[in-house]
Formats: structure tokens, sequence, C-alpha cells
């Protein structure tokens, strides 16, 4: 093997491990677990008791509950202290903000609702037992 042959080979490798590495550090950098604040004992009542509103008002207003579901939302993740950026939003959330804009309105708001009920439970903490039952009799009506 000659000189410039080997200068090729070692170009080429250092070029593949600098990709790599920054590759790996974009992955890495995306899958960091955000380190969010507790809410307080306070804080979680509040929003599980604007969550049963907002979900009770799904029937007659749809559109509007959702609107206040995704507000809720991004207050409960701001005093968590997530960054909010689009990039690091919840999956939930961005699903969601599609649905709203679904063709299927009626479908898309009911889907998109769930969504934020799947980050309110996270954020917030899972409802106790009687309030669950007392969401499910709701669904069940």
């Amino acid at each position: 093997m000659n000189t410039g042959t080997l200068v090729l080979i070692l170009v080429v490798a250092l070029v593949i491990v600098v990709l790599l590495l920054l590759i790996r550090a974009a992955t890495v950098g995306r899958r960091t677990r955000l380190n969010l604040r507790p809410l307080a004992a306070e804080s979680r009542e509040r929003y599980v008791n604007e969550w049963d509103e907002i979900e009770a008002k799904f029937v007659d207003s749809p559109e509007q509950a959702v609107r206040e579901a995704d507000a809720l939302v991004m207050s409960v993740l701001r005093e968590r202290g997530h960054p909010l950026t689009e990039r690091d939003l919840p999956d939930e959330v961005r699903r969601a903000q599609r649905l709203m804009r679904s063709r299927d309105r009626t479908e898309g708001m009911r889907q998109a609702l769930l969504q934020y009920r799947r980050v309110t439970e996270r954020m917030v903490g899972p409802q106790d037992d009687s309030r669950r039952d007392e969401v499910r009799r709701r669904e069940m009506a």
C-alpha cells in the first residue's frame, strides 16, 4: 500500500468517526430525560379539577374543551419546568395538535382530548380510583 492510499483511508475513517459522534450527540440530546419539577399538592389538585371540568364540557363544546385541554397541558408542563420547545414537546401533544386540525373534526377532537388526557395523567399523576370510576361512568353515558 502506498502512502497516498493510507492517508486517504485514514481521512475517510476520521470523517466517519466524526459523523458518528455528531449523530450520537444529536440523538443523546433528544433522548435526555427532562429533569422536571414535581407539582405541589395544591397545583396537582387544581389541575385534576380543571381536567374534570374540561372533560365534562367536551360533549357540548368539543372545540373549546380541546383548546382548554391544550392550554392546561402547556400550563402543567411550564409549571414543571419543561422547556416547551417544539422538539421537546411530548409526542401526545404534537399528535393532539395535528388531530385538532384533522378533516374529521368530531373524531379528531375526541382523539386529541384522549392524547391530552395521557399527557395530563403522566404529568399530573393518575386520578385516584374514585375519580377514575366517575370519569368511566361519564364515558359510558
